[in-house]
């Protein structure tokens, strides 16, 4: 029995090796989930049934990934004092509701079209230009959606190596499983940094792309990394952990204690 867990480290009784991770936490984040079984997912089968648009024929139109209001204001808001309001010809886009106690205050330059169904949200991603984070949310699956379609992303960076800007080792962004990713698939923008942002946007814009599937995204690559979780032996790991926990009296041993209830 396995545990599927969204975010880093450890979310089963024998530890990392039974914890499924979404992304490659073994790779980026080694500290807590250095041996996480990197499980992922694949967007492919979904979006390759999607027309694709050519980039020429899109209308001037970026979209902003913010499924709610309040992302504007929490505290991993990336663009604070920098006006959403590109120094060129394009159009801004989200899909938000408000989802808090004041009046829709939706922020100058983003023409907000309310909450979307999937499909509405496909449809306006796949004829935008650029899709543009804004810190929240984390590892969200839409910027994957995204380059399928031919869409480029703007990945925020909230924290970097002062000392080594461009270690991404020690970057943390808006989608980590993303931040290896280079353009003009993936532009990386440090947070604030109004003329980085749209410069960035200005080249994604400028260089439109064709469909594509992150590697380690695939569905060959899916299977391949399912097969080695199916036929894997994991009872003699398993009964090394218990026979260690019981020598030196430190974990949970009996198998109901090893059950998440």
């Amino acid at each position: 029995m396995f545990s599927f867990h969204f975010w880093t480290g450890a979310e089963h009784p024998l530890g990392n090796r039974w914890t499924l991770s979404p992304e490659n936490y073994p790779i980026l984040a080694p500290g807590n989930s250095k041996e996480n079984f990197y499980l992922g997912y694949s967007i492919e089968r979904t979006c390759v049934k999607k027309p694709f648009i050519p980039g020429d024929e899109r209308p001037m139109q970026a979209y902003i990934l913010a499924k709610q209001l309040s992302y504007f204001t929490d505290k991993n808001y990336m663009w604070k004092g920098v006006p959403l309001v590109p120094p060129f010809p394009l159009d801004l886009v989200a899909g938000m509701r408000n989802d808090t106690k004041g009046p829709s205050t939706i922020p100058d330059g983003i023409n907000n079209l309310g909450q979307l169904n999937q499909q509405n949200f496909y449809e306006q991603l796949s004829k935008s230009r650029v899709l543009i984070g804004i810190g929240s949310p984390r590892l969200s699956p839409s910027p994957y959606d995204a380059l399928c379609m031919g869409v480029p992303f703007i990945n925020p960076i909230f924290n970097w190596n002062r000392d080594d800007p461009q270690d991404r080792n020690r970057w943390d962004t808006q989608h980590d499983g993303l931040k290896f990713q280079d353009p003009p698939y993936v532009y990386h923008v440090r947070r604030d940094d109004g003329e980085g942002l749209w410069a960035a946007v200005k080249e994604a814009v400028d260089h439109p792309i064709p469909r594509y599937i992150v590697p380690d995204m695939s569905m060959d690559a899916l299977k391949y990394r399912l097969g080695i979780l199916v036929e894997g032996d994991w009872k003699t790991p398993a009964e090394e952990i218990l026979r260690e926990r019981k020598a030196t009296g430190k974990g949970k041993v009996r198998p109901s204690s090893l059950v998440r209830r």
